[in-house]
């Protein structure tokens, strides 16, 4: 029930917060702002939380028990699912760069946007977190991978289903300039894969671990198209 509660105050804060706030709207990937030879770039993803099953509108509390329970054995089979293809993405990313010959560094530690500083700016495509604590890594742009969803998302009107379960992944990856901490490249990304069998299956739900690594698949091949069109 407090898992329950937090999830519910969560969103009610996150509904508050969006009425108040824009949301950074895409900027195109350009190829000169990455083969500016006197440019280092820094490549850095957040820690990836362990998949599992994002159930949308059960908005009280008793309906998002229902859905929840009614979900529990397919989120017990996605927390078994590695997730190591998509936390390597920034590896893949660093390759695809390093073998066309541009200044990359691969940082170590993942990134936590959440618990970066506020950084105020009225300019447009300015990021509301101060990334510049980077510049230490002697670094002039960073490339974030923020990954948000990974598993499995299903919709809710109170607690009935509006749709079967489908695979996601979703997040943004963007290109940020240290020295103005401001956005050069933003992309949202959200893939997301319907099983191609019955999809429920318990315990192994082969439909959705099917339907699981091949979204992971097609939204790491589709980023790394940008890569390697330089």
């Amino acid at each position: 029930m407090k898992k329950i509660l937090l999830i519910v105050i969560a969103s009610i804060s996150l509904l508050v917060t969006g009425c108040a706030t824009k949301p950074q709207l895409p900027i195109p990937f350009e190829k000169n702002n990455f083969l500016d030879k006197n440019k280092r770039i820094g490549i850095v993803i957040n820690d990836i939380k362990t998949p599992e099953t994002y159930i949308v509108g059960a908005s009280c509390l008793l309906c998002y028990g229902v859905a929840s329970a009614a979900n529990s054995s397919l989120d017990k089979q996605l927390k078994t699912l590695p997730k190591e293809d998509i936390e390597n993405l920034k590896h893949d990313i660093f390759n695809v760069l390093k073998n066309k010959k541009i200044k990359t560094i691969n940082l170590e530690n993942n990134i936590d946007i959440g618990k970066l500083k506020k950084f105020k700016s009225k300019e447009q495509n300015t990021s509301k977190k101060d990334h510049t604590i980077y510049k230490s890594d002697s670094i002039d742009y960073l490339l974030v991978i923020n990954i948000n969803m990974l598993g499995a998302y299903r919709s809710y009107s109170s607690y009935i289903p509006t749709m079967d379960p489908v695979a996601i992944l979703s997040g943004t990856i963007y290109l940020i300039d240290l020295n103005s901490n401001k956005y050069i490249w933003y992309k949202p990304f959200d893939y997301r894969k319907a099983s191609s069998l019955e999809w429920d299956e318990p315990p192994m739900f082969p439909g959705m671990t099917n339907a699981y690594y091949e979204v992971i698949t097609t939204g790491k091949d589709d980023i790394l198209s940008n890569f390697k069109s330089l």
